[in-house]
């Protein structure tokens, strides 16, 4: 991934990577946008480049979108991201996939939290979406109101729910679904990574097959962009229009764009390309890994 360096005036600016792997292929795209003059959003990707057969635990996938103002909100997002990678690829990533989620999560949480002690940090905090894949089964570990959506075939899924007034508003069933995308409350999170000591994270546990694509994404973009434009997106990769995972990122982050989005826009799309098992959460290789893994951050 090309991650720049913290700017003050650029927050943590523009981001982009992607890889075709044996079982799946992934891009991520992170813009500031034309509104806002820095990124507080951020995305962070554990996969190695070695074949999976040597992997000690299965790839980790994450979106961040920070909260609290310039300089603290790009600081929360960066910070959980980080924090997060380094927890699954240490000790805590060791374990049933969906415990080494939550774990990594809430080590995300301890991070930020103590960051925001410092005086001019009060009050940043962020969202996390975070998905890894292990057998045959996606598990994302999700905090606040970036989504996790699986595309299959011609349908689109919301895997996640947004920790929001709207969102809480909308479960009670006291708002419709059109209600909620005008609703002047839908900006306000109701949980978010590091605004306390801990966190409760929801775990959502899906089955995959192959063709099956992941997109994790900021509310900069699925505020612009609908559900029913995201799966024309993504059930056109391999075709000319757009032919590769990148190019479909490219493609979500572009309408977002064109729309104006008032808030900084990230996407990361991950599709599963087989029907084999990609290799969970395991400690034989850990060894081997940290002298040859390929980290992308």
């Amino acid at each position: 991934m090309n991650k720049q360096p913290l700017d003050p005036d650029a927050g943590n600016g523009v981001l982009s990577g992607h890889a075709i792997l044996a079982k799946l292929a992934w891009a991520m795209r992170s813009e500031p946008g034309d509104v806002r003059p820095h990124n507080e959003d951020f995305a962070g990707v554990y996969a190695p480049t070695i074949p999976d057969d040597a992997w000690d635990r299965g790839p980790l996938f994450i979106v961040a979108d920070g909260l609290g103002g310039h300089a603290a909100g790009e600081v929360a997002s960066r910070t959980a991201v980080e924090a997060a990678l380094e927890q699954w690829t240490g000790k805590a990533g060791v374990g049933a996939p969906h415990q080494a989620v939550r774990a990594a999560i809430r080590g995300a949480n301890v991070a930020v939290f103590d960051a925001a002690l410092q005086a001019q940090r009060r009050g940043m905090a962020t969202t996390f979406t975070g998905l890894t894949l292990a057998g045959r089964e996606a598990v994302v570990g999700h905090v606040g109101d970036s989504r996790c959506y699986l595309v299959r075939g011609e349908t689109t899924t919301q895997l996640t729910s947004d920790h929001s007034r709207v969102g809480e508003m909308l479960r009670a069933g006291l708002i419709t679904p059109e209600q909620a995308a005008h609703h002047p409350a839908r900006s306000m999170i109701s949980r978010t990574v590091g605004s306390e000591p801990s966190v409760q994270v929801d775990i959502v546990r899906q089955p995959t097959e192959a063709g099956d694509t992941f997109v994790l994404c900021s509310d900069g973009l699925w505020d612009m962009v609908s559900r029913h434009e995201i799966t024309e997106v993504i059930s056109a990769i391999g075709t000319p229009a757009v032919p590769t995972v990148a190019a479909a990122a490219d493609a979500l982050i572009e309408q977002a764009l064109a729309r104006k989005s008032p808030d900084n826009v990230t996407v990361l799309v991950v599709r599963v390309t087989t029907d084999r098992p990609v290799p969970a959460a395991s400690s034989t290789r850990r060894s081997f890994l940290r002298r040859n893994r390929g980290v992308v951050r």
